[in-house]
């Protein structure tokens, strides 16, 4: 009795397993890995309706059809699994590994040789596992759902492989009696049971850990300029310094103040001056190496940290993006409008905290304004670059009007 209710409870609990994971998807429908999880679940919950009710009406065909349906649900996991890591799978070289038990499927299910029927399934299923286990264990791992996931699958594997030993152990203690059976057959759902579950609880909390991250990011983003707020800015900034101590890796801060910007809203309107943020912002962006962060501080005041850049390689940087910066793809009456903006520079030094190097990158950003705007001032308030400096041809901007 109590397999019996075993055999109902396994596909019903993968059914819920896939219907909650097409349910995730379905919020998030550019995420396919979440889709593959559903299908490994869906393929399950039909694999064992298969076994349990219709295998024993089926032939050799019938045969290696169910066992290609359950294979594909863990290549569907395996490719999933990857995919959310950033790592590639061979599904070439895992599915001639299915392939192969397919064949083997086919051959012993033609002269009814069951033992070794359930010897191929049990071992290509463990093998495959085993490689999921394999190919996770060497990838990031963002929650300790990824890292229970590996344990799991192992686990799960190891049960493929000896399965066929404890059906032989069984049947040496037991007999082949029903008091044998029922128990390796309660055994066995019992433990398929908890794996299931196991499995798709990690699948599962990956996904709204991952949704949760995400939104968290999102949050951390202004909506204008693309660049991080400047909570989440200042956050990461203290985080990569202490990163660069530990790494003995040179760190530079950038500040930029875009010069006149209240003119710009003022004479061309606030849409025309939102312009202006977005194309800075994009400018800044797409300098930024992996590890640099940008953020936007308030109003025009922008940020930029730059790791593994000593002072005078950022204090180049600042200068192409003062170059840059009056062609962005911002117009009024056919021309670009010319808005330019000033930098201050510093290095992080020794153990100080970020408000100690903003404080002198800023004040180096005063100095730069105080000069007449629209230039470079780096390490103790010391011009670097200045607009009389050779530039770009500007023939085609409109310069931002002075105070009249």
């Amino acid at each position: 009795m109590q397999a019996q209710i075993f055999t109902f409870v396994i596909p019903a609990m993968a059914l819920i397993f896939a219907i909650v994971l097409g349910a995730l998807w379905w919020q998030r429908r550019d995420q396919l890995h979440i889709l593959a999880y559903s299908y490994c679940f869906g393929s399950m919950a039909a694999g064992v309706v298969i076994n349990i009710w219709i295998m024993g009406a089926i032939g050799p065909i019938g045969i290696v059809g169910y066992h290609l349906l359950s294979m594909s649900g863990i290549i569907a996991m395996m490719w999933g699994a990857s995919k959310r890591a950033g790592q590639n799978v061979p599904i070439l070289a895992y599915s001639s590994t299915v392939v192969v038990a397919c064949a083997l499927l086919g051959v012993a299910g033609s002269v009814g040789d069951i033992p070794t029927m359930k010897l191929v399934q049990n071992t290509s299923s463990g093998l495959l596992l085993a490689l999921a286990a394999q190919n996770l264990w060497h990838t990031e791992k963002r929650h300790l759902a990824d890292s229970v996931l590996v344990w799991v699958l192992a686990l799960f594997s190891g049960f493929g492989l000896v399965r066929p030993v404890l059906t032989d152990l069984a049947v040496v203690l037991f007999g082949q009696g029903e008091q044998g059976l029922a128990l390796l057959t309660s055994l066995h759902a019992l433990v398929m049971t908890v794996m299931i579950t196991l499995m798709a609880l990690c699948l599962i909390s990956s996904v709204i850990a991952d949704n949760m991250a995400e939104q968290r990011e999102q949050a951390a983003i202004d909506v204008l300029s693309g660049l991080r707020i400047r909570h989440a800015f200042e956050s990461q900034a203290e985080i990569l310094a202490e990163r660069a101590r530990a790494e003995k890796v040179p760190l530079s801060l950038i500040v930029a103040d875009i010069d006149h910007f209240k003119r710009v809203n003022d004479r061309w309107g606030h849409p025309k001056g939102d312009a202006v943020i977005e194309g800075f912002g994009t400018l800044i962006a797409s300098t930024l190496r992996p590890d640099d962060i940008a953020g936007r501080l308030g109003g025009e005041e922008f940020g930029i940290l730059v790791w593994d850049c000593p002072l005078d390689s950022a204090a180049l940087l600042a200068e192409r993006l003062r170059e840059k910066l009056p062609q962005i793809d911002v117009t009024t009456r056919g021309k670009k409008l010319g808005c330019t903006a000033s930098f201050g520079v510093t290095d992080w030094r020794g153990d100080e905290d970020y408000l100690s190097v903003f404080k002198r990158a800023d004040a180096a950003l005063y100095k730069a304004k105080n000069a007449g705007r629209d230039q470079v001032f780096a390490g103790e308030a010391k011009a670097i670059f200045s607009a009389e400096q050779s530039r770009e041809d500007l023939s085609n901007v409109i310069p931002i009007p002075k105070q009249q």
